[in-house]
């Protein structure tokens, strides 16, 4: 290696080959397979270190010191450590601050090339080029616990074939800074050719998620929750993280991910210092930096208008579902009926197609017409699927159930998550003798619950004072209810989480105070079961209540839901009235077990999670770097999330709301307030979101200054149906 760079093509390079190596490397140039097997290939696998000294969060901190070497260092020979890498390399910019990256390694002998700052692809493609690679591997300088086995699993991954790009944060089930992307030289070069957007060619992967690659996630074999283990260096705090794991390694390089968890677990205090932070928070930031402020033009509704004419006439409200009627979205600007659906998209009956995160009001957790799911219940239909005496499946069904559910010991079966609340009331009241129910949050149309609130026109007053609420995350509100009423409360119902997870130790206090009261705990998973696990909740938070309520998710848009629960409680169902002609339908108990087939034996609850994290994280780092950051905010679960809008007091904003909701829906996403998210979802539909949210928030920095923002309402407002959560 030579000790100065030369320049060429207005990039520079170490320039230490021989002659006879230019000649190889275009040999190995003119042979390159087409084929997407490369195991059996004389390919060329080089792993290229991205790094620079302009961090705009920790300036230099590529070679900021770690153990006596700077982190470059480290993450070049841990990524030398590798069996299948054939050479490493650094590619920095061809700016003055970058110099001393050069000087390092020339130093250290490690190749090096130099290019664009801006545009990353390309220095990533003049890179890859001159180093002769057949296959690249993206490795970026601040991870500097970069296991070389971890790099070897997804270059095994690609290796396999018939793939063109290979990552393992797709999906993150490994730790964040073990981030590894693998890619063949063609799809980086199809990339450096086709790839326009400022976005696109300062973040060199972007394009390679666009949906025109064959891509595929690796995973561990011991997963971690996503975002509980953060080894990538942003923060001061990140790079005395890494430097407390070297020194108790005693400096060593010869370390793997597991050994760093085992350290972790004896010391837990050493990831004290980490702080929380958005992944990806660059490539948001490059999405807003790239977006266009302004209004979209609006689309053609005139046959959703027209059916709206029809539908006022003949159908009170003109939609059989509050929640999805026009009020609750900007008239004039929203469509008012759907035609048809598939996967993640819907179109209008004007024929406008939407990325749709509303997916019925979240029962398509697989999304629209799954073909797997219509097969099932097809099949189910064209043998009968009403009949005259119970059908095999309402047993198989049931006994899915408690396999998967932790306090179901038996089921009872309905259509709608209103049927099964009810039921589940009506069942305590008969097991305990008392009437009065406590609740928190939502839990259907029947009077029981209705009557406590806002909508409770034509429900007796005296069914509305027999229902009492209480706060979330409260126990001394619930203390209070409970004890206004000594001895008369049957049960305690609650959606266990929704936007906000319980406090340490709530739900466990919920289920003690209930049963020192003599009271029954159901839990309301309607809209959490399934969606966050199999098991519910109940499961993920380890709290067993007595009775459970399950829908939405169970058929994936068929009609079906069921109440489960302790075998003693759910053996009242013999003797109260809970009856339904439809309840054993069996169509819909086809789809329900396919579904949760589906769900437990593929990955959809993962990407899932993974998609809905991405959408939280951009719209947080949009919402920052708009200066909105405590305006608009994602929070809730990945599967499930809500969009807050606030005025600069805290209060809710309405306006702001209505102008995100008006201009999303003219760059062709369907939402309301939420992201319910599906397994249909693919990541060019979450890139398509975020490239519409970076220019909706980036027209909402500029209309919410103004004095009066209603005046860029292009339709009569929103109106809620009531306030619940």
């Amino acid at each position: 290696m030579c000790a100065r760079p030369e320049r060429k093509r207005a990039a520079s390079c170490g320039s230490g080959f021989a002659h006879a190596d230019r000649i190889c490397r275009e040999a190995i140039r003119a042979t390159r397979v087409s084929c997407a097997h490369w195991k059996n290939s004389a390919c060329m696998i080089v792993a290229i270190v991205q790094a620079r000294m302009a961090s705009t969060r920790l300036p230099g901190k590529s070679l900021a010191d770690v153990c006596g070497h700077p982190m470059l260092w480290h993450v070049v020979n841990r990524v030398r450590g590798s069996r299948l890498v054939d050479k490493a390399v650094v590619a920095t910019s061809d700016r003055s601050i970058d110099d001393p990256i050069v000087a390092f390694c020339d130093q250290e002998k490690v190749p090096y090339f130099r290019g664009s700052e801006s545009d990353v692809l390309d220095r990533f493609y003049q890179t890859a080029k001159f180093h002769g690679a057949d296959v690249v591997v993206r490795i970026t300088a601040d991870c500097p616990l970069i296991d070389p086995a971890v790099i070897d699993k997804v270059i095994g991954r690609f290796q396999e074939g018939g793939y063109d790009y290979v990552t393992n944060a797709i999906r993150y089930t490994y730790p964040d800074g073990l981030d590894t992307e693998v890619f063949s030289f063609r799809a980086l070069e199809q990339a450096w050719h086709e790839a326009r957007k400022p976005a696109e060619r300062e973040h060199v992967t972007s394009y390679l998620m666009t949906g025109k690659f064959r891509t595929a996630n690796v995973e561990s074999e011991t997963p971690v929750v996503p975002g509980s283990y953060r080894w990538t260096v942003d923060h001061p705090s990140d790079l005395e993280f890494v430097r407390k794991i070297y020194s108790e390694l005693r400096g060593s390089n010869h370390f793997g991910f597991q050994d760093v968890f085992q350290l972790l677990k004896e010391r837990p205090d050493l990831a004290a210092t980490q702080t929380e932070a958005i992944s990806n928070e660059g490539y948001y930031r490059s999405l807003y930096q790239q977006a266009t402020a302004g209004p979209a033009p609006k689309r053609s509704l005139a046959q959703s208008q027209a059916w709206f004419v029809r539908s006022q006439k003949v159908i009170p409200g003109c939609s059989q579902t509050f929640s999805k009627g026009y009020t609750q979205f900007v008239q004039g600007v929203a469509p008012i009926f759907l035609q048809r659906g598939k996967g993640a998209r819907v179109w209008d009956v004007d024929g406008n197609e939407y990325v749709d995160y509303i997916q019925g009001l979240l029962p398509n957790i697989l999304g629209y017409a799954n073909d797997e799911v219509t097969r099932a219940a097809s099949g189910q239909i064209a043998e009968g699927h009403s009949f005259s005496l119970p059908h095999p499946l309402e047993v198989q069904l049931a006994e899915k159930l408690t396999q998967l559910i932790p306090c179901a010991e038996m089921v009872r079966f309905g259509k709608n998550g209103s049927d099964v609340t009810a039921g589940a009331v009506r069942a305590a009241r008969a097991f305990t003798g008392r009437e009065r129910i406590a609740c928190c949050g939502y839990h259907g149309w029947q009077d029981w619950y209705i009557g406590s609130t806002t909508r409770n026109a034509g429900v007796p007053a005296a069914v509305c004072a027999l229902t009492q609420t209480f706060r979330y995350n409260d126990l001394t509100s619930l203390r209070t209810v409970l004890e206004q009423h000594p001895g008369e409360f049957a049960a305690i119902i609650m959606e266990p989480t929704n936007f906000e997870d319980p406090d340490p130790g709530f739900l466990e206090g919920v289920k003690e105070l209930t049963h020192k009261h003599g009271a029954l705990l159901i839990f309301d998973e309607i809209c959490s079961g399934f969606r966050f696990g199999l098991g519910g909740a109940q499961k993920l938070f380890g709290v067993t209540p007595d009775l459970a309520c399950f829908g939405k998710a169970m058929g994936n848009g068929f009609p079906i839901a069921c109440v489960v629960g302790r075998a003693d409680v759910m053996g009242i169902f013999t003797e109260i009235f809970f009856s339904f002609t439809f309840a054993g339908e069996a169509g819909s108990m086809a789809a329900s077990l396919k579904v949760l087939e589906i769900l437990e034996k593929t990955d959809a609850l993962a990407r899932m999670d993974a998609n809905g994290r991405t959408l939280q994280g951009g719209v947080n780092a949009m919402a920052k770097e708009a200066g909105f950051a405590k305006r608009i905010k994602c929070i809730g679960r990945p599967t499930w999330s809500l969009i807050q809008f606030m005025e600069t007091d805290g209060s809710e904003s309405p306006i702001m709301k209505d102008l995100f909701q008006q201009e999303c829906l003219k760059r062709g996403i369907l939402i309301q307030t939420t992201h319910n998210i599906s397994a249909a979802h693919e990541s060019h539909d979450i890139q398509m979101t975020l490239e519409a949210y970076a220019e909706v928030i980036k027209t909402l920095a500029g209309w919410m200054g103004d004095a009066n923002p209603s005046r860029f309402l292009e339709g009569s407002k929103s109106r809620p149906v009531f306030r619940v959560r």
